[in-house]
C-alpha cells in the first residue's frame, strides 16, 4: 500500500490561545508570541503508536521536512520526500505537494491539519484531476474542523490506516470540506463555506463526520437547561464555559457577558473573571484556585465532540484537574439523538487521558433532567 503524508506544521496552534484558528502568519506569529508551541507532531505521534506495526508495511512518500518527513523519521519509518518545501511552509506548499503526490499513483493521502489545511488538499487534488477518485483521510490536527474528512481522534486515524493496510481499501463515500471566516469568528460571526468534496473511506465508527449546521434544541429548551445546571453551581466555585448557544443560555441566565466562541471563566454567583481566555490564562487562573475546576461545555452538533474542536484553551491539564466528577456537558436532546455514530468523544491532546472518560457521561438535556450517554474515544 502507498500513501502519501502532508503535513501542515502549524496547524491548530491558534487554538490555545484562543485566535479561533491558525490560518496566516499573523496568526501564527501571535500564537508563538503567545508562547504556544505547536501541536501536530504529538497528535502524529498518536496516531502512529495506534497504527502500530502496520505502519512498517506501508510505503510512504511524503513532502520534505516539517511537512512530512520529520514525523514519518521520528515514528521510525522509511520515507521517500518526493516534494521540497520551504520553510516556514506556506498553503501553497500543501496544495503543490498534495498535487504531486497524488500524481505519484499513491493508494491514499493522509494530511494533518484543520478545515483550512484540507482546502489546500483539495485544491491540489483539484489541480491533479485526482479529487473524485483518490481517498483521502485527515488527521484532526487544527481548530476548525466541521469537514467530514477527518478521523474522529487521531488514535481513530491509526486505526483506520491498520484497518485499510490489513484489509485494503474500503468504500469511499463523498466527504464535505468546510471552512469558516476566522476574522468573523474573531467577531462572534459563523460563517461557513462549502468548498467541494473529497472521497473519505467509508468507517463511520471512526470518522467524524460533518458539523450539523441547523440549530439544536429551542431557545426555551436551552434556558431550561443552563436554569437547571445553575441551580446547582457553588458560588465561590471556578466554572470555564465553553462555546456554543446552550452554554451561552447559561451565561445570559448569570448575567455575564461571555463570548459565543471562546471560553469564559466565572464563578457560580455569576463574576466574571477572565472572557474569551486564552489556554495559560484559565490554567493560572484554575492553578490559584482551592475548589474543584467545573468545565461546562455542549459538543458539536452531528460531530460530538466535547473538547478538541475550537476549545483547545482547555488543556489536557485542565481537564485532568476536573476530572469526571468537575465534567459537565449540556445539549438538548435532539443534538444527542443526531450525533454522527450516536457517542459523545473527547479529544483534549492526551490519548492517554482521553480513554480514561470512555463509558457513560450524564448529560443535561433539560430542566432537572439527565441523560447518561455513552463516550467513546
Amino acid at each position: 500500500m502507498k500513501i502519501g503524508l502532508v503535513v501542515n506544521p502549524w496547524a491548530g496552534i491558534g487554538g490555545p490561545a484562543g485566535l479561533k484558528g491558525s490560518d496566516g502568519a499573523d496568526s501564527v506569529q501571535a500564537a508563538l508570541a503567545a508562547g504556544v508551541l505547536p501541536q501536530v507532531a504529538a497528535r502524529l505521534a498518536a496516531m502512529f503508536g495506534a497504527c502500530g506495526g502496520a505502519a512498517q508495511a506501508v510505503s510512504w512518500y511524503t513532502a520534505d521536512g516539517d511537512m512530512g518527513l520529520h514525523a514519518l523519521h521520528a515514528a521510525g519509518l522509511q520515507a521517500c520526500a518526493v516534494v521540497p518545501v520551504a520553510s516556514p511552509s506556506q498553503a501553497a506548499d500543501t496544495r503543490r505537494a498534495s498535487c504531486i503526490l497524488a500524481g505519484m499513483g499513491i493508494d491514499l493521502l493522509l494530511f494533518a491539519g484543520g478545515d483550512g489545511t484540507a482546502r489546500d488538499v483539495l485544491d491540489g487534488l483539484r489541480d491533479a484531476g485526482a479529487m473524485a477518485t483518490l481517498p483521502v483521510l485527515g488527521v484532526p490536527a487544527g481548530v476548525k474542523m466541521q469537514s467530514a474528512v477527518f478521523a474522529n481522534h487521531p488514535t481513530a486515524a491509526g486505526l483506520l490506516l491498520r484497518q485499510l493496510q490489513q484489509n485494503g481499501l474500503a468504500i469511499c463515500s463523498d466527504a464535505e470540506v468546510m471552512d469558516l471566516d476566522e476574522e468573523a469568528l474573531r467577531r462572534n460571526q459563523i460563517v461557513p463555506r462549502l468548498y467541494g468534496y473529497l472521497q473519505l473511506p467509508l468507517a463511520p465508527s471512526l470518522t467524524q463526520g460533518g458539523k450539523s449546521r441547523h440549530a439544536s434544541g429551542s431557545g426555551a429548551q436551552r434556558m431550561a437547561i443552563a436554569r437547571s445546571f445553575a441551580e446547582g453551581m457553588e458560588a465561590r466555585s471556578l466554572y470555564l464555559v465553553g462555546p456554543g448557544s446552550t452554554t451561552q443560555a447559561l451565561l445570559s441566565l448569570l448575567g455575564v457577558d461571555g463570548t459565543l466562541l471562546g471560553v469564559d471563566a466565572v464563578l457560580g454567583d455569576g463574576t466574571l473573571l477572565a472572557r474569551d481566555a486564552s489556554r495559560r490564562e484559565l490554567e493560572d487562573l484554575a492553578g490559584s484556585w482551592q475548589s474543584l475546576l467545573h468545565l461546562v461545555l455542549s459538543p458539536i452538533g452531528g460531530q460530538g465532540l466535547v473538547l478538541g474542536r475550537g476549545n483547545q484553551q482547555i488543556s489536557p491539564r485542565l481537564l485532568r484537574a476536573a476530572g469526571r466528577r468537575g465534567l459537565h456537558v449540556l445539549a438538548p436532546q435532539d443534538k444527542l439523538l443526531s450525533l454522527h455514530g450516536g457517542v459523545l468523544r473527547i479529544d483534549s491532546g492526551d490519548a492517554e487521558l482521553d480513554a480514561q472518560f470512555n463509558g457513560y457521561l450524564p448529560v443535561t438535556t433539560g430542566y432537572r433532567e439527565q441523560t447518561m450517554w455513552p463516550v467513546s474515544v
